[in-house]
């Protein structure tokens, strides 16, 4: 079987998938009310479902980015193009870790309230989850540049 095919099996099954959790987590149990001492606040009942999905989606994307960077042969896209494209073929791959350790130092360490009331109190995580998300930002906002100035024509010979 392709590659190509495999890929496009594995792309239609993870939307599928992704599809009934947002259904589930939208339509099944969102409206249930629970009471805390400060008040009434809704809980969706397949919150935790949907957590877990994003972290595999995540581990899936990093695995298979990894995996593509390793298998790249040395980053030859084309064999006409120039050296700066093929440098550029792997920007991303190569600005991740830098970011991640610039945002990482940005992060903010604020405990913040669960909504059952307790307080999340893990320097630690309440930093690394600041930074991976300032980093999605920043990868994104190059993603969408760098589309832009691929379709305008900027990169071609």
């Amino acid at each position: 079987m392709k590659a190509s095919k495999i890929a496009s099996i594995a792309y239609y099954v993870l939307l599928v998938l992704s599809v009934a959790v947002f259904v589930l987590f939208f339509c099944v149990g969102f409206g249930n009310m629970e009471s805390l001492a400060s008040g009434y606040y809704k809980s969706p009942q397949f919150t935790d479902l949907l957590m877990y999905w994003m972290y595999a989606l995540a581990a899936i994307c990093a695995v298979c980015t990894i995996a593509g960077a390793v298998t790249a042969k040395g980053g030859k896209v084309d064999s006409n193009m120039p050296t700066w494209g093929k440098v550029l073929s792997q920007a991303g791959l190569w600005m991740f870790i830098p970011v991640l350790v610039i945002t990482y130092f940005l992060g903010d360490d604020t405990v913040i309230r669960l909504g059952t009331g307790e307080l999340f109190e893990s320097k630690f995580w309440l930093v690394a989850t600041d930074a991976i998300i300032y980093t999605i930002y920043v990868l994104v906002v190059v993603t969408v540049l760098a589309l832009v100035a691929s379709l305008s024509g900027i990169f071609k010979k």
